[in-house]
């Protein structure tokens, strides 16, 4: 936690692949158990800022056995291990935020396994539910300093509108870094 709160660490998620849409179960990135860690092999795209990350948590295939989701475990993948290739996808505002993330023999040590082997899509859902939860709030956050910008160009504060105000600009720019 302290390398995260120092910005030290950077974490993207590698969940998403091509051809699988929202089906998450139907990912085909494979980790082959060998010795102390795993081999990794697949791809992973639409990764929200993987060009910046120095980390990934990351769904693998550990087996093909019983259903889709049982055979799923999550990895903690050092993005700067030799193996991995970040590529921009630019999307239609011309943007780079997104990209595909290959994974090629990548090494990823059994101690960076998350939970139990196959138990992956369960730690996935938790981790979902939260996720889904945040962007609502993000979305309400972001109604309510449209609201108090309409009321900040309205409220006069010594003769001009308070949304002129240097100080509260100040305070509005960080309300929507953090929001």
């Amino acid at each position: 936690m302290p390398r995260i709160l120092k910005s030290e660490d950077w974490w993207c998620q590698g969940y998403s692949e091509p051809g699988s849409g929202s089906d998450l179960a139907s990912l085909r990135t494979k980790a082959v158990l060998n010795g102390d860690h795993y081999i990794v092999n697949g791809q992973k795209t639409w990764t929200s800022l993987a060009q910046h990350a120095n980390l990934m948590f990351c769904l693998v295939r550990t087996s093909d056995e019983g259903k889709r989701q049982e055979g799923i475990s999550f990895l903690l993948v050092d993005m700067n291990q030799p193996g991995v290739t970040v590529q921009p996808i630019k999307t239609i505002d011309g943007s780079t935020e997104v990209n595909n993330v290959f994974l090629e023999d990548v090494k990823v040590p059994v101690e960076n396994r998350v939970g139990e082997e196959n138990k992956g899509w369960t730690y996935a859902k938790y981790l979902l539910g939260h996720e889904r939860t945040s962007i609502a709030a993000v979305g309400r956050s972001k109604a309510q300093i449209k609201r108090l910008k309409t009321i900040a160009s309205a409220e006069e504060h010594n003769g001009t509108a308070l949304i002129h105000d240097q100080a509260f600009r100040e305070k509005l720019r960080i309300l929507r870094l953090i929001c």
